[in-house]
């Protein structure tokens, strides 16, 4: 295309100039005067005039091949092509668009069971995460979740009963405690106290089974489909569920600030309406632990009974804001729960336990 439009040019450059040497020397040779012509027409005299206008014309057929020949030699550029509208676009496969992360799974870890979620979602490590496994008193964070469709209010006041005695720990509500339903709930979260677990439950109006029902239609509802829960309070070894299905909805639990703010609680202390001091010390003892070297904690819960060992998960984030969820299942040793915990937070921010 553009060979040709510069072989157009410069020819028109020559016919320019030689139209202008025409009108000044061939037409006009004497000084604006008509040229002279034979009497034969259309057949001019053998004149001066004649041999240059020959002459011209010569160089006319010289210039214009020189023109071609100079214009083959100019550079052709590379001219970008648009794809054709009837062809279709190079497809990108889901592979190449999406590569899953390397997930850790030699990592030394004593625990049963453990996960290192994500701030993607994806798993940074994993220890048997899709293995069902007793989670205790983790279930609590489901109760507290499900309880917060049917608060019927923090101030509400319950009254203790004696079919809401649990047993498992320490005793601290008895019969005929009237109690707030915001001390229930911070109770159940921070010191994992069985009996105010089930009392927070009975003061949504429900009955046990069907409070339970709604726990399992939430778990589905979330797309859980390897976690099942029989009892509100975790007592049950049939509560079962995955080191990564934990993570995930711990990550959504603890997202809602009334459950964080509980089990970011160190002690809590109330009084009942009767005046009776209750008070009780948070289970997770990571809280003593952190803030440490620019890592927070977010929240968490621990559980055991006999069947599931030592459990914990956790969220933690740095001082650059990436939060993950860590999951501990089975650990041998009270103990043992905090310090994998520790050592799980320390791989994932530091590169090493």
């Amino acid at each position: 295309m553009l060979v040709p439009a510069a072989i157009g040019l410069l020819i028109s450059a020559v016919f320019l100039n030689f139209s202008l040497l025409v009108k000044g020397d061939f037409l006009m040779p004497n000084h604006g005067e008509p040229a002279k012509v034979g009497k034969v027409l259309g057949v001019s005299e053998n004149s001066s005039e004649e041999r240059i206008s020959a002459e011209q014309r010569e160089n006319l057929k010289k210039a214009i091949a020189k023109a071609i020949e100079d214009a083959k030699s100019f550079p052709v550029p590379k001219i970008f092509q648009l794809p054709q509208l009837d062809q279709p676009m190079r497809q990108i496969t889901k592979e190449q668009e999406e590569k899953p992360k390397p997930v850790i799974t030699d990592y030394d870890f004593s625990a049963q069971n453990g996960a290192i979620l994500d701030y993607d979602d994806s798993l940074f490590f994993a220890k048997r995460p899709d293995r069902a496994w007793p989670i205790a008193s983790i279930t609590k964070l489901f109760t507290a979740y499900v309880f917060l469709d049917y608060n019927p209010g923090w101030e509400t006041v319950y009254t203790i009963k004696a079919e809401d005695k649990r047993e498992g720990g320490k005793i601290y509500l008895f019969t005929g405690d009237k109690v707030k339903v915001k001390d229930l709930f911070y109770f159940s979260l921070v010191g994992s106290d069985n009996t105010a677990t089930q009392a927070l439950v009975m003061a949504t109006g429900l009955s046990e089974t069907e409070f339970v029902k709604k726990m399992n239609d939430k778990i589905k509802e979330l797309g859980l489909k390897n976690t099942r829960l029989v009892d509100p309070a975790g007592l049950n070894d049939g509560n079962i569920s995955t080191a990564r299905e934990i993570a995930i909805f711990s990550k959504i639990a603890l997202a809602n600030q009334e459950i964080s703010r509980a089990s970011l609680t160190k002690a809590y202390k109330f009084n009942t309406e009767q005046g009776r001091e209750k008070s009780i010390v948070n289970t997770n003892e990571l809280l003593n632990n952190f803030p440490n070297e620019g890592i927070s904690i977010l929240g968490g819960k621990t559980g055991h009974i006999n069947s599931s060992g030592y459990c914990l998960v956790s969220q933690f984030k740095n001082y650059e804001g990436r939060p993950i969820i860590t999951v501990v299942l089975g650990a041998d040793k009270d103990s043992d729960r905090f310090d994998l915990t520790k050592k799980l937070v320390g791989l994932y921010y530091n590169g090493r336990p």
